[in-house]
């Protein structure tokens, strides 16, 4: 438009034949006239129909060849300093339609348009008046512009015969100004029944005022029009005079009443989609639907007023999706690329343990999943940013550690026992004080904080080994925040700060200890400071199985003469429940130095849980004995007691051991199926008379004993009752035989004397001590349950075999490296709040 109408033609024209004298103006009305007598289609020219013909292309080269000629003409013959700027942007022409296609889908005739109609609209809105003379050449017409309205179902426009012309929406009401054929028009539309509109041209011949209307269309008024003005042979488009395709008035219409219903005829020059069979064209004709669908979901939007005060869109639509013949199709509006929706991701395949071929595989099907393998660059660039805040270090514990060398913990260098890049380790470590500066702010915030300035930070170590296939074990040392309250009961509340592959001897865990021997001393001593600048002090505590316990401590073995951990009782006097042991410290038990000598001897808390399974084992044992001995036990009583533990939804069964055909074994039970056992199994089905009823009720009492020890809080009254009924407990369960043995008096006993276990003797003599300690400090004893340690412990196995290479690969880490990693990745996930579920809502409208 710019370049050869307006620059071009009408500089020569003006500047070269009209400035130099070569027309005068008689030639010019000469060239009016015969302008005049053209007949102009409605879209100036034919749009080509068939999309793989040469004969246009070979034409574009023509063309440019006739342009070079006519500027070169003009250079010969007005001289060179007449080429402007437009003639050398024509020689690009050609070029331009080769690459982008016809010049007419960038012409600005459409947009100059609007421009003016948009112009005298916002003249009407500021009502400024207008001073043109009414004897001018121009109609003198009331700038009065109304936007009009679209009826609950308006009328649409008439589909041409040429293609990728859209259809309009018929307004109500709506008058418009502009001009056509040199004259000022004033164009209106008014409804008459539901599908016929009137369409009325007005203007003005020096002071009278024309109209002409008609009922057919706007091209139809429109060209009656032309034919009263006598331009007979000229033909303009009546949707564009009318500006039924201005885009920003239909926007207002739609926002007046959102309740009007705009159908689109069907152009049945369109080829069925089932008819493309080029792949890019169904590509194509998918990509103008989902055009068409977002524009009308947009105009949805404000319809129904999905938008915030300022009218802007608060809901965006991010994709459809649809099936074609088995095939699911998404059409994206949307990036839904987000950093957060990617970690959720992350973060879900770790709790999952899904690997990357089960996820590349779960995303094949599953179109909207983000791919394979940015998850994997995601995870990797996580372990990163986590590993810099909190460093992984790999040890081997089969070297001796020189305490010597650990003077400047701060520099997490313990040259005796780290490995270079070279060497593969067999454990990993991480700081404890690291992790605290961490973790310390998110405790403390949130309206509810764990831990609010002035607070002791009660920090409770923990170990627990377990074997993982046949033929390794793995030994972990974990810590928790007390002040959290039962939430350390949750296996992610345990956060793992050391992780070997080995077993749990003294040699091994008292390496491990010198690891962390001068940080756990400076934090008894200093406390820790957060980012802040808040001081916390912090007291240490120490929770495991008795295994575990009494080699941190340097105790002998449960089995030896001087076996508590607390006192120094003897072996063959923890059944007398008239005597009292105090946990004054076991100096004859006493063979190596504490492991972690900042935790004081009150601090090493006995854990619950192996008490109940401890205790329970040897109730379940004394009780099976006895039935062996019966002659119908295989025949009679093996099949009534697994009969009652099925009863009870407890899998159990008895069978021969492999070593010793004549001895029997019986499934291990776990926790949960141990309380229901304790509380339901009838005993006194199977031993008979009183002691039956006994030892039924030494099961059932023992059962709320432990349930005591589960309480969150308790008085002073109900510790002593506790006391007393667990010290009745174990003399009911060591009561000898009265009376004179095989004769018809005798009460049978109903255990030895020498069948109370430590667990019998901790339970009476320490377990109330600890209790009251505790509740000193707002602390309950189920705290120190090793449940989480053990849960954590069994989460790590299933880890090891689905979520690592279990020290294969060419990373050069020994595996557990790449669990802590994941322990890092978790703290991630805590610190940045990374979800690990994303709610939809989902509506139905299914019919």
């Amino acid at each position: 438009m710019h370049c050869l109408l307006l620059g071009i033609a009408k500089w020569i024209v003006k500047r070269i034949w009209v400035d130099m004298g070569i027309l005068s103006s008689n030639n010019l009305n000469n060239i009016q006239k015969k302008m005049n007598e053209f007949q102009v289609p409605a879209d100036l020219g034919r749009i080509p129909g068939k999309i793989y013909c040469g004969e246009e292309t070979k034409s574009l080269d023509e063309i440019h060849k006739k342009i070079v000629d006519v500027v070169t003409l003009i250079e010969k013959k007005y001289g060179r300093n007449v080429i402007t700027s437009n003639l050398h942007l024509s020689l690009h022409l050609s070029a331009c339609s080769h690459n982008f296609g016809p010049l007419y889908a960038f012409w600005c005739f459409s947009f100059e348009r609007i421009n003016g109609i948009l112009d005298r609209n916002i003249e009407s809105s500021i009502n400024k008046e207008n001073d043109r003379d009414e004897s001018a050449e121009g109609p003198n017409i009331d700038n009065q512009v109304l936007e009009g309205t679209y009826p609950i179902t308006p009328k649409l426009t008439q589909k041409p015969n040429c293609n990728n012309v859209p259809q309009y929406p018929i307004p109500d009401n709506y008058i418009v100004e502009t001009e056509i054929a040199e004259r000022g028009v004033k164009c209106e539309t008014k409804y008459v029944s539901n599908s016929k509109v009137n369409y009325t041209v007005a203007w003005k011949e020096g002071r009278a005022e024309w109209s002409v209307n008609s009922t057919k269309s706007a091209s139809a008024v429109v060209n009656l029009f032309l034919k009263k003005i006598n331009w007979k042979n000229s033909k303009l488009s009546g949707p564009r005079v009318f500006g039924f395709d201005i885009e920003p008035l239909h926007n207002i219409r739609i926002q007046m009443n959102p309740n009007s219903i705009i159908t689109t005829k069907v152009n049945k020059q369109i080829r069925p989609f089932e008819d493309i069979i080029s792949r890019s064209q169904q590509h194509k004709r998918l990509k103008s639907f989902g055009k068409d669908v977002k524009k009308t979901v947009d105009e949805l939007i404000v319809k129904h007023k999905l938008t915030d005060s300022s009218e802007q869109s608060i809901i965006f639509p991010h994709y459809i999706e649809f099936e074609y013949k088995e095939n699911q199709i998404q059409i994206k509006f949307k990036n839904l690329d987000s950093k957060i929706r990617l970690d959720a991701v992350v973060r879900v395949c770790d709790e999952a343990l899904l690997g990357r071929d089960g996820y590349r595989h779960l995303a094949a099907v599953v179109p909207s999943l983000f791919r394979e393998y940015l998850v994997a660059d995601r995870r990797n660039e996580i372990n990163k940013l986590i590993n810099a805040q909190i460093p992984v270090k790999i040890f081997n514990i089969d070297q001796d550690v020189n305490q010597s060398n650990t003077n400047n913990y701060n520099s997490e260098i313990i040259n005796d026992i780290l490995v270079d890049n070279n060497e593969i380790g067999n454990g990993a470590f991480r700081s404890l004080v690291t992790l605290l500066k961490i973790l310390i702010p998110i405790w403390k915030k949130g309206e509810n904080p764990v831990i609010i300035p002035g607070d002791t930070l009660y920090i409770k170590l923990g170990g627990d080994g377990r074997n993982v296939g046949r033929k390794q074990n793995h030994v972990m040392i974990t810590f928790c925040l007390l002040n959290e309250g039962k939430e350390v009961l949750k296996p992610d509340k345990q956060y793992n700060i050391c992780l070997y592959i080995g077993k749990e001897t003294y040699e091994i865990l008292d390496r491990v200890g010198k690891i962390f021997a001068l940080q756990l001393m400076d934090l008894k001593q200093n406390g820790i400071i957060d980012e802040d600048g808040n001081h916390w002090p912090i007291e240490f505590f120490f929770s495991g199985d008795w295994k575990f316990l009494y080699i941190i401590m340097g105790l002998n073995a449960p089995n030896s003469n001087y076996f508590c951990l607390y006192c120094e009782c003897d072996i063959k006097l923890r059944h007398n429940m008239n005597l009292s042991w105090p946990p004054t410290g076991n100096k004859k038990g006493n063979k190596k130095s504490s492991i972690f000598p900042v935790i004081d001897l009150l601090n090493y808390i006995p854990d619950e849980l192996h008490t109940l399974l401890r205790i329970s084992d040897i109730l379940m044992e004394s009780l099976f004995k006895d039935l062996f001995r019966r002659n119908d036990f295989e025949r009679n009583i093996k099949e009534k007691i697994e009969k009652k533990m099925s009863e009870l939804n407890i899998h159990f069964e008895f069978y021969r051991n492999n070593s010793s055909r004549s001895s029997w074994s019986w499934t291990s039970l776990m926790g949960p199926n141990k309380k229901k056992m304790l509380q339901h199994f009838p005993v006194s089905e199977f031993i008979s008379g009183v002691r039956g009823i006994i030892i039924e009720n030494l099961w059932k009492e023992f059962y709320q004993l432990y349930e005591f020890m589960r309480k969150p809080n308790y008085t002073e009254e109900e510790i002593l009752t506790f006391e007393n009924n667990a010290k009745n407990w174990v003399k009911t369960f060591s009561q000898p035989a009265r009376g004179q043995i095989n004769t018809a008096t005798v009460i049978l006993g109903i255990y030895r004397e020498e069948d109370v276990t430590p667990y019998m003797h901790m339970l009476t003599m320490h377990i109330p001590f600890f209790m009251r300690q505790l509740k000193e400090k707002n602390l309950a004893f189920r705290l120190f349950s090793t449940s989480s340690i053990e849960k954590k412990n069994h989460c790590q196995v299933r880890l090891f075999f689905g979520g690592t290479t279990m020290g294969g690969g060419k990373k050069n880490k020994p595996v557990v490296y790449d669990i802590l990693v994941y322990e890092n990745r978790k703290i991630f996930y805590l610190i940045n709040d990374i979800p690990n579920e994303i709610t939809y809502k989902n509506i139905n409208i299914c019919e």
